[in-house]
C-alpha cells in the first residue's frame, strides 16, 4: 500500500490546495467581519458621543431652566412681598381715613346740633316775644281798623266831592269847532280832571316872550295878553309847524292837531295877567293815527 501511495503522489496535492483556499476564505471572512464590526463600533461610538453631547446640552439647558426658575421665583416672591406691604399700608391708611371721616362726621354733626339748638332757642325767644306783643298787636290792629274806617270815610267824601266837581265841569266847542273834553276853570276842577285820567295835563305859567317855552312835546310863545278883555294871542309850535292862535278868551279850548293824531290837543287859559297867562295843556293819552289823506296835521283856526 505504501507503494501505491508513492506511485500516485499527485493524489495528495489537491487536498492540500483546497485546504489553503478554505483557510484563505475563512481568513478573508474573518477580516471582513472584523472590518464590519469595527465600523459598527465606530458608528456606535459616534452615536454614543452624540448622545453624550446631547445629554450634556440637556443638562446645561436644564441647569439654565432651573436657574431661570429660581430667579423668577425670587422675583415673584419679592413682588408678592411688595404687594403685601402695599396692601397693609393701604389698609392702615383706609383705617386712618375712616377714623378721620368718623371724627369729622361727629364734629359736623355736633356743629349741626349746636346750630339747631341755637335756632330752637331763637325760635322759642321769637315765639315768646310774639306772644308778648300779641296784645299790643291786637291794639294796633284796632287802631288800623279805625284808620281804615276813617280813610274809607275820607274816600267816600272825596268821591262825593269829585262827583260834585265833575258835574260842574263843562264841555264846550273849541276854536276849531270840535267838541272839547271836559275843561277846568280852576285848580280844584283841574285836580278832578287829573283824577279822571282821560288825558295827561300839564300846568303852565307862560310869560310874554318871543322865545317859545316847551310844554310836554310842543312849544308855546305868548305874543299878547289883554287883562281888561281877558284875551290873549299865542303861537303854537309842533311838528316843525307854527300856528298863531289870535285873540282867544279865558277858558276857551284852543285846539290843534299834531302829526299822527285824530284827537286834538287843547290849551285852556284860566287867567290872563299882565304880560303872562296861567292855564294848562291837555294831551290825549290815546293817539289815533290820522287818515292817509290828511297832509296838514297842525291844522288850526286863528
Amino acid at each position: 500500500m505504501t507503494n501505491e501511495k508513492e506511485k500516485d503522489p499527485e493524489n495528495t496535492r489537491p487536498a492540500g490546495h483546497w485546504s489553503t483556499w478554505v483557510l484563505g476564505i475563512a481568513l478573508a471572512g474573518t477580516l471582513l467581519g472584523l472590518l464590519y464590526q469595527g465600523r459598527q463600533v465606530a458608528s456606535i461610538r459616534t452615536d454614543v458621543a452624540q448622545l453624550t453631547g446631547n445629554q450634556q446640552r440637556m443638562e446645561q439647558l436644564q441647569g439654565q431652566m432651573q436657574a431661570g426658575l429660581a430667579m423668577t421665583k425670587g422675583e415673584v416672591n419679592e413682588t408678592l412681598e411688595r404687594l403685601n406691604q402695599q396692601v397693609e399700608r393701604n389698609r392702615k391708611e383706609a383705617k386712618t381715613g375712616a377714623t378721620r371721616a368718623q371724627y369729622f362726621a361727629r364734629q359736623q354733626a355736633g356743629e349741626v346740633l349746636n346750630k339747631l339748638n341755637a335756632k330752637d332757642q331763637e325760635f322759642d325767644q321769637k315765639l315768646t316775644e310774639l306772644k308778648q306783643s300779641n296784645a299790643e298787636t291786637t291794639t294796633e290792629v284796632g287802631k288800623v281798623n279805625e284808620a281804615i274806617t276813617g280813610i274809607r270815610s275820607d274816600v267816600a267824601s272825596t268821591r262825593t266831592d269829585l262827583d260834585s266837581t265833575t258835574s260842574e265841569l263843562k264841555r264846550v266847542t273849541g276854536d276849531m269847532g270840535v267838541m272839547s273834553g271836559l275843561i277846568a276853570t280852576n285848580a280844584k276842577e283841574l285836580d278832578a280832571l287829573k283824577k279822571l285820567g282821560d288825558r295827561d295835563y300839564f300846568e303852565f305859567t307862560l310869560p310874554r316872550s318871543a322865545i317859545p317855552q316847551k310844554i310836554a312835546d310842543i312849544q308855546i310863545a305868548l305874543k299878547r295878553a289883554d287883562v281888561k278883555r281877558n284875551r290873549f294871542t299865542m303861537e303854537v309850535l309842533a311838528d316843525d309847524r307854527r300856528v298863531e292862535k289870535k285873540d282867544k278868551t279865558v277858558n276857551e279850548p284852543v285846539q290843534f292837531y299834531t302829526s299822527g293824531t285824530r284827537i286834538p290837543y287843547e290849551i285852556v287859559v284860566n287867567q290872563v295877567r299882565k304880560n303872562q297867562v296861567i292855564g294848562y295843556l291837555a294831551v290825549p293819552k290815546t293817539k289815533t293815527p290820522l287818515r292817509s289823506g290828511n297832509t296838514e296835521p297842525l291844522k288850526a283856526k286863528s
